[in-house]
């Protein structure tokens, strides 16, 4: 459709540059016409009033005599140069006639009987000005222009007679250059208004082909004549440099059509993005609401966030009230609203709410500030039913926990009685034997201390693990865990030193803020190459203290630093774990330190080394 109306549109276009030109030109030849019909009429009128002289003379002196008539038609004949001939007729009878050679035929002629209708008398008697016949073709050859005087005796104011004038027609055209407006134009003079009655031609091509000529009139007491013209090559059919303005034309449809075709390409797709995400948004799985930034006001929510909070969340602050799993209101983070005027993006945030029924439902939250094409700003928001996932995790971890229990007995029990064997205590073994008992000994201890870490992270995330919170030295209870840890280092050829210590006091429960630090300085320890230094110091800023242990290791993959402190979580290398572990010990130290309300984190750079902190208030 856009195609059709630009394509429309450049040919009106086209056609009114046409039709404009062509009114424009029409307009300079009618001009031209105009110009050229009042010359015509000017030199006939001019030379006309010449001759009136002459009636004037006649008219005081009626008896004038041939030689002061040729005395004064000569004169006449100086001033107007297209007369041909002149000739006095009292009672329209010619008597004289100028010049007399050639026109001796004229001499005795009545005009009221050759060439002067009744008609034409009548209109002389009674207006008394000139008139015109004509054109007429003369005895001499060629065509003239006749014209009667009348004269009225200046005594008695009778009418004496008429003088008659020839005009010649030849004289006249050269007169006012008709010749040369031939040159370019199909031109007619014409006693009839209809160009294309040839019988009334009298000068131009009698065979054009008229197509809306110009045309001009010329009004003569007596006769009318009609000039009409039009250029030889026509009016013109197309505008003015039509190469150019057909370019352009052409190159605007192109344009134009171009730009709506990939507008509406564009729409399409977008129609079609709006679809999939309509069906995506409606289908989705999880919950998916868009709420006002301004008014927190939710706009449009889909099905499955119906399902999972039914008609609750009308604002986007419902979200800012989050709970424990036993009901208790959660105080150790800000609101979402906070969050997300803060911060463009909100990642993972769990917690519970309260959906319509007044139960606590666990979920996930991902959030997003965004500026629509309006300038308006939303926030979407995704809301995850984590309720399966926690009835996992509560069966996987009874599962755990009585799987612990139920191991930690017996394994006490073995690990017991190959350490006894181990140490010779019911006798002496043979070598071979003693080997393998105390690969097994070692081996049952690592099993025990998996059990442990199991039953630990086990009581940390059921809420079971009593804490001891007492004052305690830093710097003493950072030198007792190197020192406990001295034997593991020097297994792995690692040295582990102290730097600097502050000398500060932080609440907390000591075997649990040890067991924390211990997880560190293996860690360390480990992921340490031989030889190399693992370093321990501590800094103060704010009455917050922070123990940091640094080593000099390969450092953390990038990959792997979000998951660092997740259960089971270890690094790889060469698509196998780095070392050995279970992969609890510093999930254990962050519950422990949340516990103890206080926080660990870590800075790390491939191949520099990682350097890992447990951050809590100073003891007041």
């Amino acid at each position: 459709m856009v195609l059709i109306l630009m394509v429309s549109v450049a040919i009106t276009v086209d056609r009114v540059s046409t039709e404009r030109l062509k009114t424009e030109v029409r307009q300079e030849w009618q001009a031209k016409i105009d110009d050229l019909a009042l010359d015509l009429q000017g030199r006939i009128l001019q030379n006309i009033k010449t001759v009136w002289g002459l009636a004037a003379s006649v008219s005081v002196e009626p008896e004038l005599g041939e030689a002061r008539f040729q005395e004064l038609a000569a004169v006449i004949f100086r001033l107007a140069t297209e007369l041909r001939n002149i000739g006095l007729a009292p009672d329209f009878v010619i008597n004289n006639i100028y010049p007399l050679e050639g026109n001796e035929a004229a001499i005795g002629l009545d005009l009221r009987t050759q060439s002067l209708p009744a008609e034409q008398v009548r209109m002389l008697m009674e207006t008394e000005r000139a008139v015109f016949s004509g054109p007429i073709n003369l005895v001499q050859g060629g065509q003239g222009l006749a014209a009667r005087i009348p004269i009225f005796s200046s005594d008695s104011g009778e009418f004496w007679g008429v003088v008659s004038v020839i005009l010649d027609l030849q004289s006249l055209y050269e007169a006012v250059n008709l010749g040369i407006i031939m040159q370019e134009a199909q031109l007619v003079l014409s006693t009839s208004s209809d160009p294309s009655n040839s019988e009334s031609i009298f000068f131009g091509t009698q065979e054009a082909s008229w197509k809306w000529p110009v045309y001009n009139a010329l009004d003569m007491h007596g006769t009318s004549w009609h000039l009409f013209a039009q250029p030889k090559a026509g009016w013109p059919d197309q505008p003015p440099q039509p190469l150019l303005l057909r370019g352009i034309l052409a190159l605007l449809v192109l344009l134009v059509t171009a730009a709506t075709f990939w507008l509406t390409r564009l729409l399409l797709k977008d129609r079609q993005m709006q679809q999939w995400f309509s069906g995506l948004f409606e289908l989705a799985p999880v919950g998916i609401a868009l709420f006002d930034a301004s008014s927190n006001q939710l706009l449009r929510a889909n099905p499955s966030l119906k399902s999972i909070l039914g008609e609750h969340p009308r604002s986007l602050a419902f979200f800012n009230k989050t709970f424990d799993e036993y009901g208790n209101l959660s105080t150790d983070c800000e609101g979402l609203t906070e969050t997300l005027a803060r911060s463009e993006r909100l990642n993972g945030r769990q917690g519970y709410v309260k959906d319509n029924t007044g139960a606590l439902k666990p979920i996930m939250l991902h959030g997003l500030n965004l500026i629509t094409t309006d300038g308006k700003p939303v926030v979407w928001l995704i809301v995850e039913d984590m309720s399966e996932q926690k009835k996992a995790e509560r069966l996987k971890n009874q599962f755990i926990s009585t799987v612990s229990h139920e191991l930690r007995t017996p394994l006490t029990s073995i690990s017991g009685a190959l350490g006894l064997l181990a140490n010779q205590a019911a006798g002496t073994l043979p070598d071979s034997a003693l080997r393998l008992t105390r690969i097994a000994h070692r081996n049952s201890e690592q099993l025990t201390h998996l059990v442990n870490d199991l039953l630990d992270i086990e009581k940390l995330i059921a809420g079971k693990m009593t804490l001891d919170m007492k004052a305690l030295q830093v710097s003493d209870l950072v030198r007792e865990c190197v020192e406990n840890i001295g034997n593991y280092a020097s297994d792995h050829q690692v040295t582990v030193e102290i730097r600097q210590l502050a000398d500060v006091k932080v609440t907390a429960d000591k075997r649990r803020l040890m067991q924390a630090l211990n997880n560190l300085l293996s860690n360390a320890i480990k992921f340490s190459p031989e030889h190399s230094d693992v370093l321990v110091y501590t800094e103060t800023e704010n009455h917050k203290v922070r123990i940091k242990v640094q080593d000099f290791g390969k450092g953390i993959p990038p990959e792997f630093q979000p998951s660092v402190f997740e259960k089971f979580a270890q690094a790889e290398t060469d698509g196998r774990c780095s070392k050995a572990g279970t992969g609890l010990g510093l999930a254990i130290t962050r519950e422990l330190m949340l516990k103890m309300h206080g926080s660990v984190g870590f800075t790390s750079r491939p191949g520099q080394g990682a350097t890992f902190w447990l951050e809590l208030t100073e003891a007041e």
